[in-house]
């Protein structure tokens, strides 16, 4: 058994599929490689049955960037020029979303700084009838 753990980009939205045996997630994610001065990406497909996994799935939705750790698998098959393919599958026990950026919704950067001074003002201040030694040993 190989336990692997990496970070990808879903290629395409999750898909939640009920099979004879119960319901599972399916989706690849794209994993990128840099290897003597060359991209290399590598397709990956990720199924899992676990039940939080199967309620995460709207969430999982194309260009997402997850941490995703799990049992390796590959199978062979041919395609229809009778070419043998290799398929790297996860199943994955855990899924983790990455956080690169700015969410679309996010505040400006001039309202976030009035927030903060906001809370600076909230903060508590030494009495100032106490000596200046004093007001340097408080923790605030």
């Amino acid at each position: 058994m190989l336990h692997v753990h990496t970070i990808g980009r879903i290629g395409k939205d999750c898909q939640v599929i009920n099979g004879a045996h119960g319901s599972f997630i399916a989706f690849d994610i794209a994993v990128d490689d840099y290897s003597h001065g060359n991209n290399i990406t590598t397709w990956v497909r990720v199924r899992s049955k676990k039940e939080n996994h199967i309620r995460l799935s709207e969430y999982l939705t194309k260009g997402r960037l997850l941490l995703i750790e799990g049992t390796l698998s590959a199978s062979l098959w041919k395609d229809k020029e009778e070419n043998y393919q290799i398929q790297l599958s996860i199943t994955a026990d855990t899924l983790q979303f990455i956080n690169t950026g700015k969410r679309e919704n996010a505040t400006s950067d001039a309202t976030n700084l009035t927030d903060a001074a906001d809370v600076a003002d909230d903060a508590p201040t030494p009495p100032n009838d106490m000596p200046q030694a004093d007001k340097e040993d408080l923790p605030f």
